[in-house]
């Protein structure tokens, strides 16, 4: 097979590289994210504000679990450590955020039909960030992590 047919069916490569540079820009977002969610005034109190327009249930609690997964859970992913969990964890929060307030978004982008409608769902940026934590819980963090090293010493170790 020639190189233009293999690039055309197959891809250029580096689908490692690939992965890990979605782990890393997942992760550092919600791990920033989290931070400034966390230790930020202005920030936390927008996020209260948002809980309690969603109708989000025990703000006390909430207003700091969540940027606490979010934080830990972002860093986490970004070095590559226990990554499915937590991107399992946070793509429960992400789920959360687009039912409470990605219907609003989409009624607001005022849809003309239902192909539009799936457009605009898919517009929204916690989509995305929904598909880039699935193939983080079902592809794992890729050889270029702490999980991949861990993972490799129990093997040769046993």
């Amino acid at each position: 097979m020639d190189i233009v047919t293999d690039i055309l069916f197959r891809g250029i490569g580096g689908s490692d590289v690939a992965l890990t540079l979605n782990r890393v820009a997942i992760g550092v977002f919600f791990g920033l994210c989290g931070y400034h969610k966390l230790f930020n005034a202005q920030r936390h109190a927008s996020l209260v504000e948002e809980l309690k327009r969603c109708g989000i249930p025990w703000i006390g609690f909430n207003q700091w679990w969540v940027p606490l997964v979010e934080f830990s859970g972002g860093a986490a992913i970004t070095i590559g450590l226990l990554t499915p969990l937590a991107a399992l964890g946070l793509l429960v929060i992400i789920i959360v955020a687009v039912a409470t307030t990605g219907s609003q978004r989409v009624k607001i982008y005022k849809p003309i039909d239902e192909a539009d409608r799936l457009d605009d769902w898919l517009y929204l940026p916690e989509t995305l960030y929904a598909i880039m934590l699935i193939v983080i819980v079902t592809g794992g963090p890729g050889p270029y992590s702490l999980d991949a090293m861990i993972l490799n010493f129990l093997r040769h170790s046993s």
